[in-house]
């Protein structure tokens, strides 16, 4: 009888000690499961950055399609790099300019409203603005337009500096000057920041469009914060 007893506790044991490495065994499983779902790369969050060198100080919400850094943060420009593309969202405070055609540098127009009667005197060089309205970026007021030249009429060279350039020894045609050029399809800002313009845009190729890059770059837009 006592040895039925000792039987039954023993099978009774060794039913319980398999439940038990059973239930252990998958909560391992479970866990490792979860982990790897809720896990996720820094790349895929936003990023809030603030300029260090830039003339207009700003802090910005810069999207995860982005590389941040900036990989330019100087004194007249801010640039961000697309992850994946040969897209770019650039700001812009020009400290001259070459009108359309032009070899000859010049300063920019000194005020926000002689900048943008400059930038929409462009259309007599073949440039075209769509989707054009008003709005604010940081609190400022801004135009925000898409821009686009005429492959025709144009050649990047003429254009190549008609937006401006971030630096005085920077020359149409080269690195450090930008305009409307054939190749290019510009989501652009101009704001008035106490007076003085500052120009922001998006960049896409026109033979590649990326139009859900602009969405990007609007969305950019409404995260400025002046400091």
């Amino acid at each position: 009888m006592l040895s039925n007893r000792r039987l039954a506790a023993l099978v009774a044991l060794s039913a319980l000690t398999l439940v038990a490495i059973s239930g252990c065994g998958g909560g391992n499983k479970t866990s490792a499961a979860k982990t790897g779902s809720t896990a996720s790369p820094s790349s895929s969050t936003s990023q809030t950055y603030t300029s260090r060198a830039f003339v207009v100080p700003l802090t910005v919400t810069v999207d995860p399609s982005l590389e941040s850094p900036p990989t330019i943060d100087s004194r007249n420009f801010l640039s961000w790099d697309s992850a994946s593309g040969s897209e770019k969202i650039r700001f812009l405070v020009p400290v001259k300019l070459y009108r359309p055609g032009s070899s000859t540098p010049e300063p920019p127009p000194r005020t926000y409203q002689k900048y943008l009667k400059y930038l929409r005197g462009q259309t007599k060089y073949s440039v075209k603005f769509s989707k054009v309205s008003k709005t604010t970026v940081g609190g400022r007021p801004a135009m925000l337009m898409t821009a686009t030249s005429d492959t025709l009429k144009v050649t990047p060279n003429s254009m190549g500096g008609s937006l401006g350039c971030a630096t005085l020894t920077a020359k149409v045609g080269f690195e450090g000057c930008f305009g409307i050029v054939p190749d290019l399809i510009l989501r652009l800002a101009v704001v008035d920041v106490d007076g003085t313009p500052l120009l922001a845009w998006a960049r896409t190729l026109k033979d590649n469009p990326n139009e859900a890059f602009f969405s990007v770059f609007d969305r950019m837009l409404t995260t400025v914060r002046f400091r």
